[in-house]
């Protein structure tokens, strides 16, 4: 009977579907397009890729989407949303444009709206081919500290943050003991936080679903002290925005903070993670490297060694982490900061 229910919910929501189809048939927009394919999508990823991928559809993509489908070519593509994005020097956002619509036409075409993807050649467009290059370059020239005088150059970052304000200060410092991405760091919430176990649980990484990571007594006090100070009782976010309490802030906060105190081109929110990576290479006796990539989340290895390997090595990773607090301790004492 039970399984008789179910054949029936399938069923109906196929006819649904279809129906939805026909509709859309008659004149394939992209704005109808691409809310059919978010619904689909809701059924399988997390809810901050969807977020972020709605944000850069309204913000670049919905100017066009009441033309058609068919209608739509690259260098027309080009010319109304790449372009601008390449003067701005927005490369990864050109780029993830140029994917979302790309995916758009063929999910389309999937579902038998159009006959064929006129966008499937658009990456041979020297503009895109030039962005890559440029994202790549920046990829891997992400500004960071010098491995050889690391210690005395975090220690003049942490001093500089001291004269500006505390929520810089805590941002800062929870960025270093965590060694999370921006956006990861932001997106934190109280009820994350487990005194008990002595563990943060991070939600929906860059690569992971849950990510637990060992906390130290001071790391724990530092994240209740910037949710009393600036966190939300309603959302809960260790950091709410400064705008809206019921957001989390902007993960380019750090940013804007190292590129005020002078750090532009010296480091960046994201080279904080080298930083770490850096400590951990000159310790490699303490440290191995495995452990020192569980670490930053990497994954290590081929796919066949990773299917093998399934450890997140979190008691090497408690002892990693004692290691990496003991150093930011020693600066921060130093600097009579705690």
């Amino acid at each position: 009977m039970k399984k008789t229910s179910e054949s029936n919910e399938i069923l109906k929501n196929f006819k649904e579907l279809k129906a939805k189809i026909k509709k859309i048939k008659r004149s394939p927009k992209i704005g109808l397009i691409y809310k059919l394919y978010s619904e689909q999508q809701e059924l399988t990823i997390r809810n901050t890729t969807l977020e972020r991928q709605h944000k850069v559809y309204f913000l670049y993509i919905a100017p066009i989407e009441n033309l058609r489908a068919d209608d739509i070519e690259p260098l027309f593509l080009q010319a109304k949303i790449l372009r601008p994005l390449f003067l701005e020097k927005k490369f990864t956002t050109l780029l993830y444009v140029t994917r979302l619509m790309v995916t758009l036409l063929d999910f389309a075409k999937a579902c038998n709206l159009i006959s064929v993807n006129s966008l499937k050649e658009i990456y041979t467009l020297p503009i895109i081919k030039k962005s890559q290059s440029e994202m790549n370059r920046l990829l891997v020239h992400r500004p960071t500290l010098d491995f050889d005088n690391l210690r005395y150059e975090l220690m003049q970052v942490i001093k500089s943050f001291k004269k500006t304000c505390l929520k810089r200060q805590l941002l800062l410092e929870i960025s270093l003991r965590t060694i999370l991405r921006p956006r990861e760091v932001c997106s934190l919430k109280i009820d994350d936080l487990d005194d008990k176990e002595h563990i943060l649980i991070v939600r929906n990484t860059k690569t992971l679903i849950e990510f637990k990571i060992p906390t130290t007594f001071r790391l724990e006090k530092i994240i209740h002290q910037a949710f009393i100070e600036f966190g939300s009782s309603d959302s809960r976010y260790v950091f709410c925005g400064g705008r809206n309490k019921k957001k989390s802030l902007s993960p380019q906060t750090l940013n804007r903070a190292l590129k005020d105190l002078g750090y532009k081109n010296c480091l960046c929110a994201h080279g904080i993670r080298s930083v770490a990576s850096n400590y951990f290479a000159q310790h490699v006796d303490q440290i191995h490297p495995y452990v020192a990539e569980a670490m930053l989340q990497h994954s290590v290895g081929t796919k066949v060694s990773r299917a093998y390997r399934r450890d997140d090595y979190f008691h090497e990773r408690k002892k990693t982490t004692k290691i990496w607090n003991d150093f930011l301790d020693g600066i921060y004492r130093q600097l009579k900061l705690i």
